[in-house]
């Protein structure tokens, strides 16, 4: 199994999948490569190269592209049941991803009222005031954490300079509906074994989230050391995160993600 392609434009799918249905992708990044704030070890899309918190607006669509095509998209007469912020990398890092998150909304409501707004984020702009308001419009901000404390936090998403892990934590805390999405992972790093896993599922007690979604990667990934983390563990986790600490967990799998 390969890695996964890059988008190749703005907007992307319609694709189904269990978490969101029916869901149309809008991609705020460059189509020739990743550009993202953290360089995690399992990622299906390779290595980060490009990590930046200021990228340079040549590399990315403007505001008036971005708009133009989700409303000429919008258009088609197709149900949707979402449309989702996700794409080559970390969406929020656009710097006109507020502008932007504010004027796709706007469009869903007029041209599909039936869908909602989701947002697929790794959680590092999540201290910016302003990224924080427009996450906060999203019907599902999805927004992820996969350690509990700072050295799993390092090993495991291995973020760009100045992000730090009790800003992530602090800005989570602050949105409504939140969902955490925690991919669980194996091998000499580890998220699913001894103190990385307690202080995880400590913090999930600490932040209450709506849902935890927990999933692992069958592709290959960034770092060859990863190992894939089985569905009968994963159904043991949310079996022990939902009974015994009392959190709506769902696992999910390449079968059913």
């Amino acid at each position: 199994m390969a890695q996964i392609s890059l988008q190749n434009g703005i907007i992307y799918g319609p694709v189904f999948s269990r978490r969101l249905g029916r869901s149309l992708g809008i991609n705020l990044l460059p189509i020739s490569h990743k550009l993202c704030s953290f360089d995690c070890v399992y990622c299906q899309y390779g290595p980060t190269f490009d990590m930046s918190l200021s990228p340079g607006i040549e590399d990315l669509p403007s505001i008036t592209q971005v708009i133009s095509t989700v409303e000429k998209a919008l258009k088609k007469p197709r149900s949707l049941d979402f449309v989702t912020f996700s794409g080559n990398g970390e969406p929020s890092i656009h710097p006109d991803f507020p502008a932007i998150v504010r004027s796709v909304k706007e469009i869903v409501s007029r041209l599909k009222p039936n869908a909602k707004l989701a947002l697929l984020s790794n959680s590092s702009r999540v201290m910016v005031p302003e990224i924080l308001s427009a996450i906060c419009l999203f019907d599902a901000p999805m927004m992820k954490l996969d350690a509990g404390d700072e050295d799993t936090f390092f090993a495991l998403n291995q973020p760009a300079e100045n992000i730090r892990f009790a800003d992530i934590i602090d800005g989570l805390k602050e949105i409504p509906n939140l969902i955490i999405q925690s991919i669980m992972i194996d091998g000499a790093i580890s998220n699913i074994r001894g103190a990385a896993y307690r202080s995880w599922v400590d913090i999930l007690c600490e932040i209450k989230p709506r849902e935890v979604h927990i999933y692992s990667s069958e592709r290959p990934t960034a770092d060859e050391g990863v190992v894939c983390v089985s569905p009968t563990k994963l159904k043991k986790i949310e079996e022990e995160l939902c009974s015994r600490f009392g959190l709506n967990v769902t696992a999910y799998w390449s079968e059913n993600i």
